[in-house]
């Protein structure tokens, strides 16, 4: 059957609302898709060791999608790096052991921040980036954004994928993108805002939430002013807690759209009302993003309603340098239903962490996104910032756990102490964990153009 006739059964399952046939209509997809994508990446010297030693010499061997679920995951960030760093040493180029298409055949790279070590690179084919683009216009169809539609684009520019990749992708679908970055900074952002009148405005929820608090400032207005009707953010957890939410609702008079694009064909977007209720999955026929696992024992977990586990991706359409079996390290919890927003029946999903960045304090796990919520929800006396500070890597957290927080602007050095203990109160009361907070003026705390890290690991000899 045709991948058009298996996406029909599964719209037919859709529109009858039948979870167990729509449930059954994705594995088809997949199982669809998987016996060529192994082919594609079976003669590969990274892929191809890999997939023998797990018993699969061809893609015909996988009879079943029990059978794909049940093999390894085959790469995570780490073994992402060091097939660059193999490359690097062996061919004289960073794409990877892992690229399964000639050099020559790469049109378009894109890439990480680096910020622990050696960026990672996502590489495009033609075949990849005309998909890539077909994805995310089907993301911004469902937001609502228009052909012709201003777009300021805030996200960090340069060869991230929500940099050029979406740069590329908004232009491909007939927006009309201004391509400032991230990079420009707070106060040239607020010109172009005042200056272009964007009816959408895409950036990190943390530097979007920057430029509500300066705009009266630095424009005279609330950002509100500027007529900004879609707000898209990612690559943070901001969205899907509540008092950031409504900040980003409220700050620009606009619905607030989560994204998640990252590579091989995966393309998810939350539907923009009042409460975040995960992600819509948009890519069935390229990309199988939320393959779930236990984190601790690796197996398989089953995909229903509820499910929780760690993402393994597989992009089932890709060819230069594909994400097969790829450990994401994000938590996700399955939604398979009809969303409470929109009314839309499907497959959505909800990011709970990394499941490196989980903390465990006496046995009690959080992610730090949970202790953000809680300092979120005690604006307008701070202002959201924050930074959890720990002695050695997580998971494991000797109590308490410390917390820099920033104040907002106007409150009172005097009332720091006083404020620190009520958010030390709220977290052992909502959190069930203890934590020593201390309190800093706005300001302090190291701004990012790119994703904001909650997390930081003191250097040794420091106090």
């Amino acid at each position: 059957m045709t991948i058009q006739k298996l996406l029909a059964t599964r719209d037919d399952a859709i529109a009858r609302e039948d979870a167990p046939a729509y449930l059954a209509a994705l594995d088809a997809i997949r199982l669809a898709r998987i016996p060529a994508q192994i082919d594609h990446c079976i003669g590969n010297e990274f892929y191809g060791p890999k997939l023998r030693d797990a018993g699969i010499n061809r893609g015909a061997d996988i009879k079943t999608m029990d059978d794909f679920r049940r093999l390894p995951a085959f790469m995570t960030k780490a073994d992402h790096r060091a097939s660059q760093q193999a490359s690097l040493e062996k061919y004289g180029h960073s794409f990877g052991l892992h690229t399964c298409v000639p050099k020559e055949s790469i049109i378009h790279v894109a890439g990480t921040s680096g910020t622990t070590g050696m960026p990672t690179f996502y590489l495009f084919t033609r075949r990849d980036l005309d998909m890539t683009y077909e994805m995310v216009g089907r993301m911004l169809k469902k937001a609502g954004v228009r052909p012709g539609d201003t777009v300021l684009h805030l996200f960090g520019l340069s060869m991230w994928l929500g940099g050029t990749t979406f740069m590329q992708s908004l232009e491909a679908y007939g927006a009309h993108p201004i391509p400032l970055g991230a990079e420009a900074g707070v106060s040239r952002a607020l010109q172009y805002l005042a200056a272009c009148r964007p009816r959408v405005i895409a950036g990190t929820p943390s530097f979007l939430s920057y430029l509500i608090d300066r705009a009266p400032e630095e424009l005279g207005k609330p950002a509100s002013a500027f007529g900004v009707d879609i707000v898209f953010c990612g690559g943070e957890p901001g969205p899907a807690i509540p008092p950031v939410r409504k900040k980003l609702q409220e700050g620009y008079g606009a619905k607030v759209f989560d994204t998640m694009l990252g590579g091989w064909g995966n393309a998810a977007l939350e539907c923009g009302g009042e409460h975040h209720n995960g992600l819509h999955f948009l890519a069935d026929e390229y990309c199988f993003r939320y393959d779930l696992v236990d984190p601790a024992t690796r197996e398989p977990i089953e995909l229903k309603d509820g499910a929780t586990g760690e993402g393994i991706h597989s992009g089932l359409y890709y060819e230069a340098g594909p994400g097969l079996r790829y450990a994401t390290g994000d938590m996700l919890t399955l939604h398979v239903g009809t969303c409470p927003h929109c009314g839309e029946f499907g497959t959505r999903y909800s990011v709970q962490g990394r499941a490196d960045d989980l903390l465990n304090v006496r046995g009690v796990k959080i992610f730090p996104s949970a202790i953000k919520e809680v300092v979120e929800s005690l604006r307008p006396r701070t202002n959201g910032q924050l930074e959890i500070v720990l002695d050695a890597p997580p998971p494991r957290v000797v109590p308490p756990v410390a917390v820099t927080v920033e104040a907002a602007e106007g409150v009172a050095a005097a009332d720091f102490d006083s404020l620190a203990s009520e958010i030390e109160d709220q977290i052992k009361a909502r959190l069930r964990i203890p934590a020593k907070v201390s309190m800093v003026p706005e300001g302090t705390i190291p701004r990012s153009s790119h994703k904001t890290k909650l997390v930081r690991v003191r250097d040794a000899g420091e106090g």
